[in-house]
């Protein structure tokens, strides 16, 4: 299965196990990474997602049927990339490891440019929709980080620390749902979209698909790697836990009609990091793996 595979699914079910091997297939190559493959495969079983079913999907496309909520959802996602970019930005400039700390940035740098994305997915898809003031003022929302630019915590953030196997865990599910979400939005758009932006649109789209899939393949990767350094079963353990609570998110999300929660959601529950952006939340009871 290669991504246009992805694209094309017919079925919901499965969707996230496929997202994981076309991630893995295009990150790695082959049947690389088995201990993350055979511990996901572990987790899905026990604490199969919401988010990789048939109602899941058909709960969101008929709320896509509303533009109104179309817009806010695509205006949520710019909020949430640029909040994820500066926890990443945060984490990577604590990093000892060389490799992990520019694989944190450029998704850092990823999480900024596409926060301004869903800014242009937003003025193609809904023309005028918003008035030019607030257009203005919404480019903040991405840090504008770049690969030239040097790492530094950002003040005042928890994530201004070293990662953990945990944050790689729980990075790796938040994007491939982050990856269902878009597998179903760029299906939605069509409906409202003006004709003659669908091909700006489409190439939007692409990009963002592609970043996300190296997104769960980088940290498959690192998963993968830090498995193998630890005895027992401990991270398969954590995996199916990590799973198990973003599960009960996305259940109380779906109870209020939301597919991934807003920033200013998060803040007001400090143990939920939740959301439609890859951010690295990170539980407090998170064991600590040697």
């Amino acid at each position: 299965m290669n991504k246009n595979d992805l694209v094309n699914l017919r079925t919901e079910k499965n969707r996230v196990a496929s997202i994981a091997q076309v991630a893995v297939s295009q990150y790695g190559g082959g049947d690389r990474y088995d201990a993350y493959l055979s511990a996901f495969a572990e987790a899905l079983e026990y604490e199969p997602p919401p988010f990789d079913t048939e109602n899941y999907s058909l709960m969101y496309h008929s709320s896509a049927l509303d533009p109104r909520w179309l817009a806010t959802s695509i205006l949520t996602n710019a909020e949430m990339e640029g909040d994820g970019a500066r926890r990443l930005w945060s984490l990577a400039s604590f990093t000892a490891d060389a490799e992990e700390r520019a694989l944190l940035k450029r998704h850092a740098v990823d999480e900024s440019k596409h926060s301004l994305l869903y800014l242009v997915l937003l003025d193609l898809a809904f023309p005028n929709a918003i008035t030019p003031e607030f257009r203005r003022e919404l480019k903040q929302l991405s840090p504008g980080f770049g690969m030239h630019k040097e790492l530094y915590p950002i003040e005042g953030s928890p994530y201004a620390r070293a990662p953990t196997i945990d944050d790689y865990l729980q990075m790796n599910i938040a994007e491939i749902r982050t990856t269902v979400h878009h597998l179903m939005q760029r299906h939605v758009i069509r409906a409202h979209c003006p004709e003659e932006n669908l091909p700006q649109v489409m190439q939007v789209m692409e990009s963002l698909l592609d970043d996300e899939l190296a997104h769960v393949g980088y940290t498959a990767m690192l998963i993968d790697r830090n498995a193998k350094r630890i005895a027992g079963d401990r991270v398969s353990s954590l995996l199916r836990k990590r799973l198990r609570d973003f599960n009960a998110i996305t259940t109380e999300e779906l109870g209020q009609s939301a597919f991934g929660c807003s920033a200013g959601c998060c803040e007001k529950r400090d143990w939920c990091r939740a959301g439609p952006s890859a951010s690295p939340y990170t539980y407090r009871d998170a064991p600590t793996l040697d």
